[in-house]
């Protein structure tokens, strides 16, 4: 008798996830500053991966029903390379945009310190998060941040301010 077939979508069991707005939480961040080589466990194939900041994301809240959260996908914000060959946290870049959520104001003001793994771990975030797929083959892989949609939580005192002009809004409605 055969042995029953199993169609392998190619994730690796990494979820698929597809969610407009999400507050997520960044774990296990390392830095790597300089290109670092990998190997590939299923073939021992190396490769030289760009300069970059990796991690775990865990969706804290999927705004919805909840199905969503306590998932987690890893997640890379890589360094861009100058035509000078120096590497630079680029603006208007994903790791550009999880840095202005981090530090907002960092590319204007050149007294904030730069962005470290320290900063990150445990760092959240609102953001969307949608499937991630593979360039060259368009095949779906698992799961990745929408980096334009990154934006920081709202500070405490914010949303004390806003919920404070709320209540006293609705002290002003007639009936």
């Amino acid at each position: 008798m055969p042995l029953p077939r199993k169609k392998d979508d190619g994730t690796g069991g990494a979820p698929i996830l597809d969610i407009m707005k999400a507050r997520v939480k960044l774990t296990d961040v390392v830095e790597h500053t300089e290109p670092f080589i990998v190997t590939r466990k299923s073939d021992n194939a190396t490769f030289t991966l760009d300069p970059q900041f990796k991690c775990t994301v865990e969706v804290i809240d999927n705004y919805d029903d909840g199905a969503d959260n306590g998932e987690t996908f890893f997640e890379s914000f890589k360094y861009k390379q100058t035509k000078d060959g120096e590497w630079i946290n680029q603006e208007n870049s994903k790791l550009g945009m999880l840095t202005k959520a981090a530090k907002p104001g960092y590319f204007d003001d050149e007294s904030i310190p730069a962005l470290t793994a320290e900063d990150l771990e445990g760092f959240e975030m609102h953001c969307r998060v949608k499937p991630k797929k593979n360039p060259n083959t368009g095949k779906i892989t698992g799961s990745t941040i929408d980096w334009e949609t990154m934006k920081p939580l709202p500070t405490q005192k914010v949303a004390t301010a806003v919920a404070g002009e709320d209540e006293d809004w609705d002290d002003d409605i007639p009936f």
